[in-house]
């Protein structure tokens, strides 16, 4: 049976958890950019749909879904991140025997730092469509969503995301979907600085000096068409990394993760059961 959770951890960080009460590991999901883009509440019951999208990995994991603060403060970065984050996993981890992280793009970004600075909390570290720094032919788009982001259109920002992350039908439809009734339908940013306080951090984020500080094992999975990180900068990531490994799926972009799911699941389950 699904045991299902909601609230907030110290940090002031929004979570939802999902798991079968069995398991004796957490493994904690730190999100991308878009996290910033919803209201910030999981609604009661959230889990049940967590729990699906994660079913692989509930025999031996509870899963947490940990958001970043709402109201990010100006100059967010490394040292603002690591801080709400080590008192939100201290409180994870006096749970469970141990705490495994999967950061997704930005959010590995933070996974990196926590790893780099806090090895106790953590026991293995999965990067997402993440790396050491968002490619320089990247950067102009990143700054367009900046700009979309101070003028409130999140339409645009999601459009312009679907793209960017897609590699199938979905670079079509959601665009298309957000900019006519998505308009309507989409969630609304609690706080709308958080959106381009988390694009200006993943901007000035630039790892490649310290990831050899990393002890802990960790996989780089990434899309061979991921314009934020393409293949070269995952490489690297993985190769500065001491126990650090890379898996790539060839055609997919930005959401390899989600796009190829059963090709990411199977790799990471692998990793993190070895």
């Amino acid at each position: 049976m699904i045991r299902s959770d909601t609230g907030e951890l110290p940090g002031s960080h929004p979570y939802v958890s999902a798991g079968t009460g069995r398991g004796s590991r957490a493994l904690v999901v730190l999100p991308g950019i878009g996290d910033a883009m919803f209201p910030g509440e999981y609604p009661p019951f959230t889990g049940w749909g967590l729990a699906p999208y994660f079913a692989r990995y509930l025999d031996e994991y509870t899963v947490y879904l940990l958001s970043r603060p709402r109201g990010l403060p100006a100059g967010y970065d490394a040292d603002d991140a690591v801080e709400s984050h080590r008192e939100a996993l201290e409180e994870i981890a006096d749970e469970y025997e141990a705490v495994d992280i999967v950061g997704v793009s930005m959010g590995g970004m933070i996974g990196q730092e926590l790893a780099r600075r806090h090895p106790e909390l953590i026991d293995r570290l999965v990067l997402a469509n993440s790396g050491c720094r968002i490619d320089e032919d990247a950067h102009p788009t990143v700054r367009r969503l900046e700009g979309s982001a101070r003028e409130h259109d999140w339409a645009s920002i999601r459009s312009t995301l679907a793209t960017v992350m897609f590699s199938d039908g979905r670079a079509i439809a959601y665009p298309l979907t957000v900019q006519t009734v998505g308009r309507f339908l989409q969630p609304r940013p609690a706080e709308p600085a958080d959106v381009w306080r988390s694009l200006e951090f993943a901007l000035g984020f630039d790892s490649r000096d310290r990831l050899e500080e990393i002890d802990r094992p960790t996989l780089v999975f990434g899309g061979g068409r991921d314009p934020v990180f393409p293949p070269p900068i995952t490489r690297e990531t993985a190769e500065r990394i001491p126990d650090g490994s890379v898996t790539l799926a060839p055609s997919a972009k930005h959401a390899a993760f989600h796009e190829r799911k059963r090709t990411f699941d199977s790799r990471a389950r692998s990793f993190l059961e070895r």
